[in-house]
């Protein structure tokens, strides 16, 4: 099992999984974690952490693995059926920005 983020907007907690988030975009572009890593310009070893949720990524890494994966549509999906997606979106700006900036 992994452990979620948590975000707290509004004092309500959302949890969504974000590691996971990050490994169906990248079995969806079907690339291997050393491959996804050369992308993200980063280690294997780091690729891996995250999807287990051992470092917290900034907003702008999903973003970029988003744009990179051509996997928008997924992580769209995931944060709307997380019921958290206007929330998550609201609360990090910058987010915004990686999809459309």
């Amino acid at each position: 099992m992994h452990n979620m983020h948590s975000l707290n907007k509004g004092g309500e907690q959302m949890n969504i999984d974000i590691g996971g988030l990050i490994r169906k975009c990248r079995k969806k572009a079907k690339l291997s974690q050393e491959a996804f890593a050369d992308l993200m310009n980063t280690s294997q070893s780091t690729i891996s952490r995250i999807e287990k949720n051992l470092v917290v990524i900034e907003a702008r890494f999903l973003a970029k693995t988003a744009a990179l994966t051509n996997t928008q549509d997924v992580v769209v999906t995931a944060l709307f059926s997380a019921d958290a997606a206007l929330q998550f979106l609201q609360t990090i700006p910058m987010f915004i920005g990686g999809f459309y900036g």
